[in-house]
């Protein structure tokens, strides 16, 4: 396939484009009075979908112009960067972001060194991150928590007040599962103990038949990754089970045929109580939490690796684990008193937090977006299942369109209060990354080049704050003038009653994490912008979409071309 160059100064005009069309479609949603973005469903006939969730504006935008559309998804790496990491912040990155790319262009057009200015940048951000963490209000966690949520949820008052409980029930090493309610009204559950979503193979293991739970005291617990068909294969395993007097949990990737047929026959009448559910997760993900689940219960998961035979027969109770209690409905099976070594899952729990970790600190644009998100979301669930503690928030509403739209918003809160207790907060609304500009004026750097850097990242950082006033169509001299009195830098404003005050009271609170993300992305992207001279790509043939409409695919769900 034929290949176009593009060279400079063309390609960074035409980024830039890219990059004012996704941030203009984006922060007009900023602030707790921003409008929502109407997207067009890609199936014909089916709602829009209406958002304020500024990663979910920034991907519904594609340009036609793909080196434009190159510069768009520069801010939608950004974005998709700042929501895998604290779930917030997203709007704020891509205003900076576009705020530092129209100054670096300028600067750059005026003759200064790219490299300079994206080591002044680099520099600059130093300066503003140390600042941002020495003046972080971290007291009196209790009382800002609900409010940072309730800011993060564009005032959702119950659910702001349900997210503060998870936290306080949960801490932050556990995590809180959102699904999709069935009722008008926001619903937490908390469980202690260990629980995930796959419940009883059949309704006839259940035990309590008005609660329609299948109850096992004291059970051991059999761990399998391959699916058992021959009741016989379970035989010896069941005999040494009965003889403890005790009843059976298997967990495997299914029980079909005989074998189930045997174990709910010998179940209803009594010989002995066993239950069968499958294991958590799916794919080649699916052993990993077996042996997850395995190592809580102080068992052993049985695989059944190529060139073996006859594995399960050889089972002896030793490789068992064992737990208190194992309650299993219709869709959830929990595990309480498991009896795993408390050192190793906190050792593997140790573990699997470097590995998201690592995952975090990579750079927005390095590997692929989704596939790190994916691989990040694998290790919290992991996570969240070694933690004996889970939480489940069902969020409720009038339409699925409204719950759908809701749970990203309640969702992002949660994750935005989160990011509030590990690093403290600070003023909301854009005032302490405005604040943060007076440090740098007093900062002297090694040449030109690097102190405009310093100039540019300076006026970046009005940039969110500005933004806000003007979707809240205040007078931008006024506010700037009521917020910069010396003295107290605590002081912000509450855009949606037009008030001011200290950020604490009035409720306007911003996570330093968020904010020092936020910044650290722009600037990285920016850098990576500015510093590009060509771009090579591929000139797509055409000639195959021929007679494709993906309009008429998408309204028949068929292919013409077929």
């Amino acid at each position: 396939m034929s290949k176009e160059i593009i060279y400079n100064p063309e390609i960074r005009t035409r980024l830039l484009t890219g990059i004012n069309q996704v941030a203009r479609a984006v922060a007009v949603t900023y602030g707790s009075v921003g409008p929502t973005v109407m997207i067009q469903h890609r199936t014909d006939g089916m709602m829009p979908v209406f958002t304020r969730d500024g990663v979910t504006v920034a991907n519904a935008v594609v340009i036609q112009d793909r080196i434009a559309d190159l510069g768009g998804r520069m801010l939608r790496d950004v974005a998709g960067a700042m929501s895998r990491q604290v779930g917030d912040g997203t709007t704020t990155a891509i205003v900076l972001a576009q705020a530092l790319a129209q100054g670096c262009l300028k600067s750059v057009a005026a003759g200064f060194h790219p490299m300079q200015l994206k080591k002044g940048l680099d520099v600059a951000l130093a300066v503003v991150e140390k600042y941002l963490l020495d003046n972080a209000v971290t007291s009196g966690a209790s009382d800002w928590v609900e409010k940072i949520a309730l800011v993060a949820s564009k005032n959702e008052t119950k659910a702001g007040k349900l997210i503060a409980q998870a936290l306080s029930e949960l801490g932050l090493q556990r995590e809180l599962t959102f699904l999709p309610g069935n009722g008008l009204e926001d619903e937490l559950a908390i469980v202690d103990g260990i629980q995930y979503g796959q419940g009883y193979l059949s309704p006839y293991f259940v035990t309590d038949k008005t609660r329609a739970e299948a109850v096992l005291e004291n059970p051991y617990i059999l761990f399998y990754d391959r699916e058992i068909s021959d009741l016989m294969a379970l035989v010896p395993i069941l005999e040494q089970v009965k003889a403890e007097g005790r009843p059976l949990l298997v967990i495997a990737e299914d029980v079909v045929d005989k074998a189930l047929t045997g174990l709910l026959l010998n179940h209803v009448r009594g010989i002995f109580k066993v239950v069968a559910v499958k294991p958590p997760g799916f794919g080649d993900k699916r052993v990993n939490r077996l042996r997850d689940l395995a190592l809580l219960a102080g068992g052993e998961a049985i695989l059944d690796l190529p060139g073996l035979s006859g594995v399960l027969e050889r089972v002896g109770l030793e490789q068992l684990g064992q737990a208190q209690r194992a309650v299993i409905t219709e869709s959830s099976t929990t595990i309480i008193g498991a009896t795993g070594e408390p050192a190793a899952i906190a050792q593997l729990s140790e573990n699997l937090r470097q590995e998201a970790e690592l995952i975090l600190a990579k750079k927005p644009g390095v590997g692929s977006a989704t596939g790190n998100k994916h691989d990040f979301d694998e290790l919290q669930e992991r996570l969240a299942l070694l933690s004996g503690k889970t939480g489940t928030f069902s969020v409720g509403g009038n339409t699925d369109f409204e719950i759908k739209e809701r749970m990203v918003r309640i969702e992002n809160a949660y994750l935005s209060a989160r990011a509030a207790l590990a690093e403290g907060v600070l003023p909301g609304g854009g005032v302490a990354l405005y604040h943060c500009g007076e440090v740098l004026e007093k900062a002297i750097a090694e040449n030109a080049g690097q102190q405009q850097g310093f100039h540019i990242l300076q006026q970046a950082l009005a940039a969110p704050l500005l933004t806000i006033i003007q979707n809240a169509n205040l007078n931008t001299e006024t506010v700037i003038d009521r917020l910069s009195k010396p003295g107290d830098n605590h002081i912000t404003v509450n855009t949606e009653n037009q008030c001011y005050g200290n950020f604490l009271e009035i409720g306007i609170i911003d996570p330093v994490k968020v904010m020092r993300l936020a910044l650290r992305n722009a600037v990285s992207v920016v850098g990576t912008l500015i510093t590009s001279e060509t771009v090579v790509m591929e000139v797509p043939d055409l000639s195959i979409m021929a007679g494709y409409s993906p309009e008429w695919a998408a309204a028949t769900r068929e292919d013409p071309r077929v």
